[in-house]
């Protein structure tokens, strides 16, 4: 690998760092303040001049702009209607997302077409063209009256605002006109139409529901009639008596409708099971009377009659026994003592058997009984099942009879209630503020068009400067050499204020002396090789600083210890010698490439110590002759051994060819720009051909920056001082 490529390797390798740092540093920086300062001064004028029309744009809208004048009224929305009636005297609970739904609806009525038509009618606006001249100033003359009339709906719905606060059931209503007392009239016009549409509309409803109630009335009550007519004719053809109007129902039994036969059945089903009960208790009375003894039957011993006949035999039975004791059997009173104990006996006797024969005709009669009525029990079921044919017809008629009572009893209620409601409900929209005429105009409003008018010149300015920006064909940041040609930026050389760049250069504390050797250090460092042997500085054009940058460049080195040749290679327009004060008439550059001397001859010794100066010499007819062929190298070649660094000033590049034989002669090249002034599309081209020539450009240098527009703190300005 031979030193011109080693050096363009390390350039590549340095090159691919300083741009990972910058892209780094990009990535931190979300904010250029510098960049953004830096464009606020180069772009100063322009600037000023934009929001010096904007602020009297602003001016002359608050004086010429008319006066606007906005009226305001209010009125309080509910979400349902208040109503007299038993407890309905309390808002119902709604969603928060109906209750805007709701009041969303109500602004868009007050702003419809048709609100604005009821106003217009209200106050006779489309009858002339005042309206129209007192509210935008001015009315076409001849409108039809209709174009009249859709104008003056569209003036009104343009001119009203309907206001709707979050979280608030109060809807501002205001209209603006030049005219403060028909801005309130209107207003007030508004607020009083919207509540009165409200009111039309729900009598309308009301309205709507009673005539609709009342024609379903009329059809139910039909369908109603119709159908107890049919039940009727239908119950006399098939003999079917309902009986449950004047039957009484049992405790315990449905309700409903029944037949004449089916209520015989129910009744008879009844006293049967009474019948039966009578008969069993009959019949164990009679069992327990027929093995009892007759005289203790308990029928007989609680019978009065038996009880007296058992007491007067007691009486008796003991009289006889004092008479036996007293006298003797056959005594007459004795013998009619027993007959007479015996008479009684008789009689409790004959007495009890007719208790016991009582009991028995008892237990006859239920027997009896319950058979008659088993009897016809049997015989109505009969006649039951037969009619249980015929009643489902019946009960089909019944339940659409039954269906249209209750449909028409609750038409009726409904009817009732409708028409008792839409007396009684109050309105769900009320008026809180009325309207009065401003007193103030609401616009022009001069803050506001101020700031709207500096608002708009900011705006309008950061676009002109962006657009003039982003269309500028120069360079005047010097950072753009690096996002728009592509190249590393070696440094930025202020310009020299006094206009005399080589005396400020000889300075050491100058900011030019500064920006130089920055520019060297970084020609130090832009490889790991160190310093190129031999360097080249070009421009696109003439009078860019590129023998100004090689004469300081060469001195820079110089001052260093090291050897450094400094060559005036520009055979077309030599200048170098002017500035070191040296003879340019006979031998030179132009002698040593012809071969006509050494050029150890030609160098000239110049008062910088280590600073040596080969002259262009007499200008050749064709200089790009003299470059070609291999003498450039082999010159370079040899002059290593007798210097460390070999400067060379060429001729600009564009429509030249000396340029670009010896930048590929040269190890390095450094393109010089004037910022401002400098086309970005000719050092394009300029750039290309240097790298097609095989030359490696190791950077730029911006010559002739406005210090002033820039800040120390990226190396573009060398204002630091080292004292006085």
């Amino acid at each position: 690998m031979n030193a011109q490529q080693a050096v363009h390797g390390d350039h590549h390798h340095h090159a691919a760092d300083t741009h990972g740092v910058s892209a780094v540093e990009h990535d931190n920086d979300l904010l250029d303040f510098e960049a953004l300062r830096l464009t606020l001064v180069l772009n100063r004028r322009l600037i000023v001049l934009i929001l010096a029309l904007g602020l009297m744009l602003g001016v002359a809208s608050v004086v010429f702009m008319p006066r606007i004048y906005t009226a305001r009224g209010s009125v309080q929305i509910d979400q349902q209607v208040r109503k007299v009636l038993a407890t309905e005297d309390t808002d119902p609970q709604t969603s928060t997302q109906d209750a805007d739904r709701f009041l969303q609806t109500q602004v868009d009525i007050l702003n419809s077409r048709a609100m604005a038509k009821r106003v217009s009618d209200t106050l006779g606006l489309s009858a002339s063209d005042a309206f129209l001249k007192r509210t935008t100033g001015h009315a076409p003359s001849n409108l039809e009256p209709g174009e009249r009339e859709d104008r003056v709906i569209d003036t009104l719905q343009r001119n009203l605002i309907v206001d709707l606060p979050h979280n608030s059931r109060v809807v501002g209503v205001m209209f603006k006109s030049r005219d403060p007392v028909l801005a309130a009239q209107i207003s007030n016009t508004f607020v009083a139409e919207f509540i009165k549409g409200n009111i039309q509309r729900k009598f309308s409803a009301s309205s709507y529901s009673l005539d609709f109630l009342s024609n379903q009335l009329g059809v139910a009550k039909s369908r109603l009639e119709d159908s107890e007519r049919t039940l009727i004719t239908y119950s006399r053809t098939a003999g079917l008596i309902d009986a449950s109007t004047g039957a009484a129902v049992p405790v315990g039994q449905p309700q409903g409708p029944q037949s004449l036969v089916t209520a015989n059945l129910v009744e008879l089903n009844q006293r049967q099971a009474t019948a039966k009960a009578d008969r069993l208790q009959a019949e164990e009375r009679w069992r327990q009377a027929s093995n009892t003894p007759l005289m203790q039957l308990p029928e007989v011993l609680s019978n009065n009659a038996v009880q007296q006949l058992l007491q007067n035999r007691a009486q008796l039975s003991s009289k006889l026994e004092e008479l036996r004791a007293r006298l003797k059997p056959d005594h007459p009173t004795v013998i009619q003592a027993t007959t007479e104990l015996e008479e009684l006996d008789k009689e409790a006797r004959i007495l009890a058997e007719s208790i016991r024969g009582s009991i028995q005709n008892q237990y006859l009669v239920a027997v009896r009984q319950d058979e008659a009525i088993q009897s016809a029990v049997n015989g109505l079921k009969s006649a039951t099942l037969s009619e249980q044919d015929r009643s489902v017809r019946y009960n089909i008629l019944k339940r659409e009879v039954d269906t249209n009572r209750q449909l028409y009893d609750s038409l009726l209620q409904r009817y009732k209630e409708v028409s008792a409601a839409s007396g009684v409900a109050v309105n769900n929209i009320t008026q809180v503020d009325v309207a009065e005429p401003p007193r103030k105009p609401t616009s022009p409003r001069a803050m506001l068009n101020m700031a709207v008018a500096l608002g708009g010149a900011v705006a309008v300015a950061a676009m002109a400067v962006l657009l003039r920006s982003r269309m500028s064909n120069t360079i005047t940041d010097p950072r753009d050499v690096e996002t728009r040609l592509g190249l590393p930026l070696l440094g930025a050389v202020p310009i020299d204020p006094t206009g005399e760049p080589l005396t400020t250069l000889l300075s050491p504390k100058s900011d030019i002396a500064e920006a130089y050797h920055a520019i060297r250090t970084a020609i130090e460092l832009s490889s790991r090789a160190g310093t190129p042997a031999s360097i080249l500085l070009t421009s696109n054009r003439p009078s860019e600083g590129k023998s100004t940058s090689s004469f300081a460049l060469a001195r820079d080195f110089a001052l260093l210890g090291k050897r450094v040749l400094l060559i005036d290679a520009d055979l077309r327009r030599p200048t170098l010698h002017r500035l070191l004060d040296v003879d340019n008439a006979e031998d030179g550059f132009s002698t040593v490439l012809a071969r006509q001397m050494e050029i150890g001859q030609a160098v000239v010794t110049t008062r910088i110590e280590n600073l040596s100066f080969l002259p262009t010499g007499p200008i050749p007819p064709d200089p790009a002759n003299l470059f070609s062929g291999p003498v450039l190298r082999e010159l370079l070649e040899g002059l290593r051994a007798s210097y460390d660094l070999v400067v060379m000033d060429s001729p600009p590049v564009l429509s030249l060819a000396d340029t670009l034989e010896l930048t590929s002669a040269a190890q390095a090249t450094i393109f010089v720009l004037e910022a401002g002034s400098a086309q970005i599309k000719a050092m394009r081209q300029s750039l290309q051909r240097l790298q097609r020539s095989g030359g490696h450009v190791l950077g730029a240098i911006v010559s002739k920056y406005d210090a002033r527009t820039a800040s120390g703190t990226h190396g573009y300005a060398y204002g630091y001082s080292y004292g006085e």
